[in-house]
């Protein structure tokens, strides 16, 4: 997780690869340790909603006052009792409003300095749209990131990865790593195509 942080004075946009029995615990230990650098964060989430994002970070004694939130998930279960916004947080309809979480995303960002952006996770919205959808909404997104200066964190679970998929996804990212605690790897863009990436051993 050191090395994800330290980088992002080289790099703006990672796609982080973390094995499935690993992921929720490699999600909380990067917010922690973004919170004590004192970094400010906007989470997307996907798959679960701030409320319950809430209680595991706090559960986890971490602060919550410099983390923002984009949930996809409580206003499509709430029955319409969750409101648009609030000072922290942007609601979407569904993980399958992506120009609503586009909007949401920079409509947040342009009223709070945001260091880093963490979606959690590429596969949860794969699950809603497709992947033309997804890699056009990613595309955008790191774009938008570079020009604000924010580094970009895109949380994909590896179990059943497709290569092709991967290396699709890969285009539009600065470093790829793949989380495999005490094991990380870590792919680097070489010059050259934009699909090419060399594997460093950490």
């Amino acid at each position: 997780m050191d090395k994800i942080i330290s980088d992002t004075s080289k790099v703006q946009n990672i796609f982080l690869v973390i094995q499935d029995e690993k992921y929720q615990i490699t999600i909380t230990n990067l917010i922690d340790q973004l919170v004590k650098e004192k970094k400010s964060i906007c989470f997307v989430s996907a798959n679960k909603t701030k409320q319950a994002l809430e209680k595991e970070f706090t559960g986890k004694k971490i602060s919550m006052e410099k983390i923002f939130f984009v949930d996809c998930v409580s206003k499509s279960i709430s029955k319409g009792k969750i409101s648009w916004s609030d000072e922290k947080t942007q609601y979407i309809d569904n993980p399958t409003s992506l120009t609503q979480l586009s909007l949401a995303i920079f409509k947040l960002m342009e009223n709070t300095k945001i260091d880093f952006f963490v979606l959690d996770s590429v596969n949860a919205l794969l699950i809603y749209n497709n992947e033309k959808e997804i890699l056009k909404f990613i595309h955008h997104t790191t774009g938008k990131l570079k020009a604000s200066n924010t580094t970009g964190v895109f949380a994909y679970l590896k179990e059943g990865t497709d290569e092709k998929v991967l290396k699709k996804f890969s285009q539009f990212v600065d470093k790829i790593i793949e989380s495999n605690p005490p094991i990380q790897k870590e792919f680097v863009r070489k010059k050259g195509k934009l699909e090419s990436f060399e594997e460093i051993k950490l």
